[in-house]
């Protein structure tokens, strides 16, 4: 595709928003960060200033839209966000005030069906008709590919396995429900196991729980293992509901996959209830996969991709 044509993307979390000017490609062009709070309204005026700022730095480059990742449910039809339990800003018009800001076509979408595009346009998904991706972060989306379709469903909703409880006597959940399967094996549940497990532990990120493990910490070791484990389970609900070809893993907990990777999928090999448990897979696009996938959504409009069967796939 030609170069000169790019978008303006970012990856929206509950405490950062990553940017990047991407080409049609998939190549980032320039990157950066800025804080996010639980004020959408400040939040978002400050994400289209920084989105303004790094579309200012390539005046030579033609903008076809920007496209939004998020860490919550976007209702197809409305494009409004519908379900964020992470962010708490469900409702507020983020579409209309980046706009406003941008003077572009804004795309938004779930982060996990964002993943998802990226894999179709820019990943190793040829052939591939029934998948499932499953983002794991602060909290833990899913995506679903169906007889090549990529699923929505009603406003937008389906594919919230994350919030499905593995035990209602579980911890509260942001959604309101107790024990969610993402209570369990999200990002943020594995540095819960090990504030537990470890309370007199300085506080950790999850890359530095990981590294932890790495230097032969039992207790940190101890906490991935059981988040692994607790993936692993959901992943059994997933195969009995869907029975996809292969499920994609993308999230921190991928870097060391060599080492827990075996957990998830002895989990998942437990109870098959026949046949062969689906493929395992690392997602492409490492910690960019979200903001590769935020420029899919606009190459999706930009190419008139309905979502009624695979994409044609970008070509460098």
């Amino acid at each position: 595709m030609n170069s000169n044509l790019v978008t303006i993307v970012a990856d929206v979390r509950p405490r950062q928003a990553y940017l990047a000017v991407v080409d049609f490609n998939g190549r980032f062009l320039a990157q950066m960060a800025t804080p996010i709070t639980s004020d959408p309204e400040q939040s978002v005026s400050k994400l289209g200033i920084a989105m303004r700022s790094l579309m200012d730095q390539h005046p030579e480059k033609t903008f076809e839209g920007a496209g939004v990742s998020l860490p919550g449910r976007v209702d197809p039809d409305t494009q409004r966000l519908i379900l964020a339990p992470n962010l708490s800003w469900s409702g507020f018009d983020i579409k209309k005030v980046l706009q406003q800001k941008l003077k572009l076509q804004v795309e938004m979408d779930n982060d996990a069906n964002a993943c998802l595009l990226s894999e179709l346009w820019f990943g190793r998904m040829d052939g591939v008709r029934n998948a499932v991706l499953v983002s794991l972060s602060e909290g833990l989306g899913t995506a679903i590919l169906a007889n090549g379709q990529l699923l929505s469903g009603k406003n937008g909703l389906a594919g919230e396995f994350g919030h499905i409880p593995l035990d209602p006597t579980g911890i509260l959940c942001g959604c309101g429900l107790h024990g969610c399967w993402e209570t369990f094996a999200s990002s943020d549940a594995a540095l819960r196991f090990y504030a537990e497990l470890a309370p007199d532990a300085r506080k950790v990120t999850i890359h530095d729980l990981l590294q932890l493990t790495e230097e032969g910490d039992k207790q940190a070791i101890q906490a991935i293992s059981k988040q692994a484990s607790f993936l692993g389970k959901g992943l059994r609900l997933i195969t009995a509901a869907i029975s996809p070809e292969v499920i994609l893993i993308t999230g921190a907990l991928t870097t060391y996959w060599n080492r827990f990777g075996p957990i998830v999928e002895n989990e998942l090999r437990a109870t098959m209830l026949a046949g062969t448990p689906p493929r395992l897979e690392i997602a492409s696009g490492g910690e960019l996969a979200r903001l590769r996938g935020a420029a899919a959504i606009v190459l999706q409009r930009h190419s008139g991709y309905n979502r009624s069967t695979h994409p044609v796939r970008a070509r460098a």
